[in-house]
């Protein structure tokens, strides 16, 4: 049964960080006294949309540096296998698709994983094409996971294909039969009530499956930015006081990740102002003063069911803030946002109705220019 976990969960779209990025991620970590590393990068083909294929020599040997380096830190590794897009359930009990997930978890667990991770997610609706005769795709699920904590003589952490109660209601079924067939020695990560969502607390799925034994590992969204990558979310980390466990599922930009981190374990630590903690986080990475006049901008995601609000029309100040941002502040931080902030200014320019019919068709996408009127030929 998982303890306390606090950490980080590279399972974000569209960035793979390097060895040397994640051995950075390896020294926050430590340094915030974070514990948990884990590892399911949707980028790794090998990790999801290859999973039957090994790792190659090269990736191992790093693989196993990495993990030496984390163990040498006090933070575990836990390695995950997304077998879901295509795995054939009629070889549960024995047939190639059992053997090959089987033969990736060993490698892994060989190459120095401390624990396992089986993830269904993100997958299709398809399950009738492979189920194996088997009518519950939440039974199925948890028998897998099963199986492999059966041969492997250890639990894993795994992930259901419902993992927030958002997308309980596309199938009412899956999660009871999932919690009522998974051992109870088996850890779950959940996103709470929504994938995205501004009070966090993985107990939510208490709302639509019955209570189980299994702990459960909150898989933040909070920071996540790969379902609209030109955004970025860099707010208070807050409507998290109930979480005792969680993994931060950030944004795959190094600097930027390591600031998150430290928000999030600054918060934990603190346990106050949530508000104090950001100003003193992002002094401690260097942002400038200047930015806090256009925070707002960046700060969180419209969540479910809430009146969008949008900040304040921003005056001279912040347009002059901005500027600063953008010219004068250079970190590899500023580097990391130059874009974000940059696209913030042109946005703001747009509201204005400040740029002009060229510069919208030079700056904006040919889709975006024409719903803004600059497409029209003139």
């Amino acid at each position: 049964m998982i303890q306390a976990v606090q950490g980080y969960a590279e399972g974000y779209y569209g960035r793979l960080p390097t060895w040397q990025e994640r051995r950075v991620l390896l020294d926050t970590l430590a340094r915030n006294a974070q514990n948990t590393y884990y590892y399911a990068p949707k980028e790794d083909a090998r990790h999801r949309l290859n999973w039957r294929e090994p790792y190659d020599s090269q990736w191992r040997r790093e693989f196993t540096l990495f993990c030496e380096a984390a163990r040498e830190q006090g933070v575990r590794v836990v390695a995950g296998v997304a077998p879901g897009l295509d795995f054939d359930f009629k070889d549960l009990l024995g047939g190639p698709d059992r053997q090959l997930l089987l033969d990736k978890c060993r490698q892994l667990l060989a190459d120095g994983a401390d624990c396992l991770s089986l993830l269904m997610d993100d997958i299709d609706e398809d399950f009738h094409q492979r189920s194996g005769g088997m009518s519950s795709e939440g039974m199925a699920h948890a028998r897998l996971a099963n199986e492999l904590a059966d041969e492997l003589g250890q639990s894993l952490w795994v992930t259901p294909r419902i993992y927030a109660n958002e997308l309980a209601a596309s199938a009412p079924d899956y999660l009871p039969d999932f919690l009522g067939t998974l051992y109870d020695s088996q850890s779950v990560l959940y996103c709470g009530r929504d994938i995205v969502t501004r009070e966090a607390d993985c107990l939510d799925i208490h709302q639509v499956a019955p209570r189980s034994a299994h702990s459960l590992v909150l898989w933040d969204n909070l920071y996540a930015n790969d379902y609209c990558p030109q955004r970025l979310f860099v707010g208070a980390w807050r409507g998290r006081d109930k979480v005792t466990a969680c993994l931060l599922n950030p944004t795959g930009l190094l600097h930027t990740d390591c600031l998150l981190l430290d928000m999030m374990a600054s918060t934990q630590a603190r346990g106050g102002d949530a508000d104090a903690v950001w100003a003193e986080v992002m002094a401690r990475h260097g942002v400038p003063e200047e930015f806090q006049a256009v925070a707002d901008y960046l700060a969180h995601p419209v969540f479910n069911g809430e009146a969008f609000v949008p900040p304040a029309p921003p005056d001279a100040a912040a347009m002059a803030a901005i500027e600063t941002c953008l010219w004068r502040w250079k970190t590899p931080l500023s580097r990391e946002w130059y874009p974000f902030i940059f696209g913030l200014k042109l946005d703001l320019l747009i509201q204005q109705g400040k740029m002009s019919t060229l510069r919208i068709r030079k700056t904006q996408s040919a889709p975006l220019a024409m719903r803004l009127g600059a497409g029209e030929s003139s």
